[in-house]
Protein backbone atom coordinates (compact mmCIF):
# COMPACT_ATOMS: atom_id res chain seq x y z
CA UNK A 1 0.00 0.00 0.00
CA UNK A 2 1.39 3.42 -0.88
CA UNK A 3 0.47 7.02 -1.53
CA UNK A 4 1.35 8.66 -4.81
CA UNK A 5 0.42 9.83 -8.30
CA UNK A 6 -0.31 7.30 -11.06
CA UNK A 7 1.06 7.57 -14.60
CA UNK A 8 0.77 4.85 -17.25
CA UNK A 9 3.30 4.41 -20.08
CA UNK A 10 4.39 8.06 -19.64
CA UNK A 11 0.84 9.23 -20.29
CA UNK A 12 -1.70 9.96 -17.55
CA UNK A 13 -3.83 6.83 -17.12
CA UNK A 14 -6.89 8.87 -16.22
CA UNK A 15 -6.88 10.66 -19.57
CA UNK A 16 -6.64 7.32 -21.40
CA UNK A 17 -9.58 5.94 -19.43
CA UNK A 18 -11.68 9.06 -19.94
CA UNK A 19 -11.02 8.99 -23.67
CA UNK A 20 -12.03 5.33 -23.80
CA UNK A 21 -15.21 5.72 -21.71
CA UNK A 22 -16.43 9.27 -22.40
CA UNK A 23 -14.75 10.28 -25.65
CA UNK A 24 -11.91 12.58 -26.68
CA UNK A 25 -13.95 15.77 -26.15
CA UNK A 26 -13.69 15.26 -22.37
CA UNK A 27 -9.96 14.60 -22.19
CA UNK A 28 -8.75 18.20 -21.93
CA UNK A 29 -11.26 18.96 -19.18
CA UNK A 30 -9.96 16.24 -16.87
CA UNK A 31 -7.34 16.79 -14.18
CA UNK A 32 -4.66 14.34 -15.28
CA UNK A 33 -3.60 12.87 -11.94
CA UNK A 34 -5.01 9.95 -10.02
CA UNK A 35 -4.19 10.25 -6.33
CA UNK A 36 -3.53 6.90 -4.70
CA UNK A 37 -3.80 6.47 -0.93
CA UNK A 38 -3.34 2.86 0.13
CA UNK A 39 -5.98 0.92 -1.81
CA UNK A 40 -8.12 3.99 -2.58
CA UNK A 41 -7.96 6.04 -5.78
CA UNK A 42 -9.16 9.64 -5.92
CA UNK A 43 -9.89 11.70 -9.02
CA UNK A 44 -11.04 15.31 -9.13
CA UNK A 45 -14.17 16.54 -10.89
CA UNK A 46 -13.97 19.53 -13.25
CA UNK A 47 -16.51 22.12 -12.11
CA UNK A 48 -18.48 22.05 -15.38
CA UNK A 49 -19.06 18.27 -15.53
CA UNK A 50 -21.72 16.19 -13.79
CA UNK A 51 -20.50 13.63 -11.22
CA UNK A 52 -22.80 11.00 -12.78
CA UNK A 53 -20.63 10.54 -15.87
CA UNK A 54 -17.68 9.42 -13.75
CA UNK A 55 -19.25 6.18 -12.48
CA UNK A 56 -18.09 4.23 -15.54
CA UNK A 57 -14.65 5.85 -15.28
CA UNK A 58 -14.38 4.58 -11.71
CA UNK A 59 -15.28 1.03 -12.75
CA UNK A 60 -12.65 1.09 -15.50
CA UNK A 61 -10.00 2.32 -13.09
CA UNK A 62 -10.72 -0.70 -10.88
CA UNK A 63 -10.04 -2.92 -13.90
CA UNK A 64 -6.84 -1.07 -14.80
CA UNK A 65 -5.45 -0.89 -11.25
CA UNK A 66 -5.94 -4.29 -9.56
CA UNK A 67 -4.49 -3.12 -6.24
CA UNK A 68 -7.24 -0.47 -5.94
CA UNK A 69 -10.37 -1.49 -4.01
CA UNK A 70 -12.30 1.79 -3.96
CA UNK A 71 -12.55 4.84 -6.25
CA UNK A 72 -13.76 8.27 -5.11
CA UNK A 73 -14.50 11.55 -6.88
CA UNK A 74 -13.44 14.79 -5.16
CA UNK A 75 -16.17 17.32 -5.91
CA UNK A 76 -14.95 20.33 -3.93
CA UNK A 77 -11.70 22.11 -3.10
CA UNK A 78 -10.22 21.82 0.37
CA UNK A 79 -12.31 24.02 2.65
CA UNK A 80 -12.90 25.02 6.24
CA UNK A 81 -10.66 25.01 9.29
CA UNK A 82 -10.68 21.20 9.26
CA UNK A 83 -9.23 21.10 5.70
CA UNK A 84 -11.48 18.51 4.08
CA UNK A 85 -13.05 17.95 0.66
CA UNK A 86 -16.46 16.67 -0.37
CA UNK A 87 -16.38 13.25 -2.09
CA UNK A 88 -18.71 10.96 -4.04
CA UNK A 89 -18.11 7.21 -4.12
CA UNK A 90 -17.72 5.94 -7.70
CA UNK A 91 -16.82 2.26 -7.65
CA UNK A 92 -15.58 -0.65 -5.57
CA UNK A 93 -15.89 -0.90 -1.81
CA UNK A 94 -17.92 1.93 -0.27
CA UNK A 95 -15.35 2.82 2.36
CA UNK A 96 -13.12 5.86 2.74
CA UNK A 97 -10.67 4.63 5.38
CA UNK A 98 -7.42 3.04 4.31
CA UNK A 99 -3.88 2.23 5.43
CA UNK A 100 -0.77 3.15 3.47
CA UNK A 101 3.01 3.12 3.91
CA UNK A 102 5.37 6.04 3.44
CA UNK A 103 9.12 5.79 4.06
CA UNK A 104 8.54 2.65 6.10
CA UNK A 105 5.90 4.27 8.31
CA UNK A 106 2.29 3.05 8.48
CA UNK A 107 -0.60 5.50 8.35
CA UNK A 108 -4.31 5.02 8.82
CA UNK A 109 -6.68 7.76 7.64
CA UNK A 110 -10.12 8.48 6.27
CA UNK A 111 -9.89 10.59 3.11
CA UNK A 112 -13.26 12.22 3.82
CA UNK A 113 -12.31 13.25 7.36
CA UNK A 114 -8.74 14.58 7.12
CA UNK A 115 -6.51 16.48 4.70
CA UNK A 116 -4.04 14.45 2.64
CA UNK A 117 -1.76 15.26 -0.28
CA UNK A 118 0.46 12.73 -2.09
CA UNK A 119 2.62 15.55 -3.46
CA UNK A 120 3.87 16.35 0.06
CA UNK A 121 5.52 12.96 0.51
CA UNK A 122 8.97 14.28 -0.48
CA UNK A 123 8.62 17.21 1.91
CA UNK A 124 7.79 14.90 4.82
CA UNK A 125 11.24 13.31 4.56
CA UNK A 126 12.99 16.56 3.61
CA UNK A 127 11.94 18.06 6.93
CA UNK A 128 12.73 14.88 8.87
CA UNK A 129 16.32 14.95 7.59
CA UNK A 130 16.82 18.44 8.99
CA UNK A 131 15.72 17.63 12.53
CA UNK A 132 18.67 17.31 14.90
CA UNK A 133 19.03 15.01 17.87
CA UNK A 134 17.29 16.33 20.96
CA UNK A 135 15.19 18.97 19.23
CA UNK A 136 11.77 20.01 20.47
CA UNK A 137 9.42 20.17 17.49
CA UNK A 138 6.00 21.81 17.20
CA UNK A 139 3.64 20.87 14.36
CA UNK A 140 0.93 23.55 14.38
CA UNK A 141 -1.28 21.94 11.72
CA UNK A 142 -0.48 18.26 12.04
CA UNK A 143 -3.29 16.61 10.06
CA UNK A 144 -3.21 12.83 10.46
CA UNK A 145 0.46 13.03 11.40
CA UNK A 146 2.79 12.34 8.44
CA UNK A 147 5.33 15.05 9.30
CA UNK A 148 5.30 14.27 13.02
CA UNK A 149 5.53 10.49 12.65
CA UNK A 150 8.18 10.42 9.93
CA UNK A 151 10.50 12.87 11.69
CA UNK A 152 9.97 10.93 14.93
CA UNK A 153 10.94 7.71 13.18
CA UNK A 154 14.01 8.98 11.34
CA UNK A 155 15.36 11.77 13.56
CA UNK A 156 15.94 11.77 17.30
CA UNK A 157 13.80 14.58 18.68
CA UNK A 158 13.31 14.84 22.42
CA UNK A 159 9.71 16.02 22.09
CA UNK A 160 7.15 16.44 19.30
CA UNK A 161 3.90 18.33 19.90
CA UNK A 162 1.21 17.91 17.22
CA UNK A 163 -1.85 20.16 17.18
CA UNK A 164 -4.89 20.08 14.91
CA UNK A 165 -8.32 21.65 15.13
CA UNK A 166 -9.87 18.68 13.30
CA UNK A 167 -11.05 16.11 15.84
CA UNK A 168 -10.66 13.24 13.36
CA UNK A 169 -7.12 14.35 12.53
CA UNK A 170 -6.18 14.35 16.21
CA UNK A 171 -7.61 10.83 16.58
CA UNK A 172 -5.67 9.55 13.57
CA UNK A 173 -2.43 11.14 14.76
CA UNK A 174 -2.74 9.21 18.01
CA UNK A 175 -3.45 6.00 16.10
CA UNK A 176 -0.50 6.54 13.77
CA UNK A 177 1.87 7.37 16.60
CA UNK A 178 0.97 4.03 18.21
CA UNK A 179 1.21 2.13 14.91
CA UNK A 180 4.75 3.41 14.40
CA UNK A 181 5.86 3.00 18.02
CA UNK A 182 6.96 6.61 18.52
CA UNK A 183 4.64 7.53 21.38
CA UNK A 184 7.45 7.94 23.91
CA UNK A 185 8.22 11.52 22.87
CA UNK A 186 5.00 12.52 21.09
CA UNK A 187 2.07 14.52 22.44
CA UNK A 188 -1.15 15.36 20.58
CA UNK A 189 -3.54 18.20 21.34
CA UNK A 190 -6.91 18.63 19.65
CA UNK A 191 -7.64 22.32 19.32
CA UNK A 192 -6.80 25.65 17.70
CA UNK A 193 -3.03 26.12 17.58
CA UNK A 194 -3.47 29.90 17.39
CA UNK A 195 -4.94 29.75 20.90
CA UNK A 196 -2.95 26.83 22.30
CA UNK A 197 0.59 27.82 21.29
CA UNK A 198 0.60 31.30 22.93
CA UNK A 199 -0.41 29.65 26.20
CA UNK A 200 2.53 27.22 26.15
CA UNK A 201 5.41 27.99 28.49
CA UNK A 202 8.10 26.26 26.48
CA UNK A 203 9.73 27.29 23.22
CA UNK A 204 10.66 25.02 20.33
CA UNK A 205 13.75 24.38 18.23
CA UNK A 206 11.67 23.78 15.11
CA UNK A 207 8.11 24.72 14.16
CA UNK A 208 6.16 23.30 11.22
CA UNK A 209 3.33 25.27 9.58
CA UNK A 210 2.05 22.98 6.77
CA UNK A 211 -1.07 25.05 6.05
CA UNK A 212 -0.62 27.84 3.46
CA UNK A 213 -4.05 29.40 4.09
CA UNK A 214 -3.11 30.07 7.71
CA UNK A 215 0.29 31.66 7.09
CA UNK A 216 -0.78 35.23 7.83
CA UNK A 217 -2.56 34.31 11.05
CA UNK A 218 0.01 31.80 12.30
CA UNK A 219 3.43 33.22 11.49
CA UNK A 220 3.50 35.73 14.37
CA UNK A 221 2.43 32.99 16.79
CA UNK A 222 5.22 30.75 15.50
CA UNK A 223 7.86 33.49 15.75
CA UNK A 224 7.04 34.02 19.43
CA UNK A 225 7.17 30.26 20.13
CA UNK A 226 10.48 29.46 18.43
CA UNK A 227 13.79 29.52 20.29
CA UNK A 228 16.54 31.93 19.35
CA UNK A 229 18.30 30.50 16.28
CA UNK A 230 15.45 28.02 15.85
CA UNK A 231 13.72 27.09 12.59
CA UNK A 232 10.24 27.76 11.22
CA UNK A 233 8.97 25.85 8.17
CA UNK A 234 5.98 27.79 6.79
CA UNK A 235 3.96 26.71 3.77
CA UNK A 236 2.62 29.62 1.74
CA UNK A 237 1.17 30.35 -1.68
CA UNK A 238 3.41 32.33 -4.03
CA UNK A 239 2.83 33.46 -7.62
CA UNK A 240 6.10 33.44 -9.56
CA UNK A 241 7.56 32.78 -13.01
CA UNK A 242 10.25 30.36 -11.80
CA UNK A 243 11.58 28.63 -8.68
CA UNK A 244 14.18 31.30 -7.91
CA UNK A 245 11.60 34.06 -8.03
CA UNK A 246 9.25 31.99 -5.89
CA UNK A 247 12.00 31.49 -3.30
CA UNK A 248 12.85 35.19 -3.17
CA UNK A 249 9.20 36.19 -2.84
CA UNK A 250 8.68 33.66 -0.05
CA UNK A 251 11.72 34.97 1.84
CA UNK A 252 10.47 38.55 1.46
CA UNK A 253 7.03 37.61 2.75
CA UNK A 254 8.46 35.94 5.85
CA UNK A 255 11.05 38.66 6.54
CA UNK A 256 8.31 41.30 6.37
CA UNK A 257 6.90 39.84 9.58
Amino acid sequence: MFMGIVMHNDKPLLKKVVEKILGSEYVEKIWKRIEIVGDIAVIRKPFDLSPDIFKAVGEELLNQLPYIKSVWLAVSPVHGAERIREYIHLAGEARSETVYKEYGCIFRLDITKVYFSPVLSYDHMRIARQVKKGEKVLNMFAGFGPYSVILSKYAQPSYVLSIDINDYAARYIRINIELNKVSIFNEVIHGDSLLIVPALKEKFDRILMPYPDMFEEAIDVAIKAVKDYGYIHPHLFIEAENKRQAFMKAVEKVVER
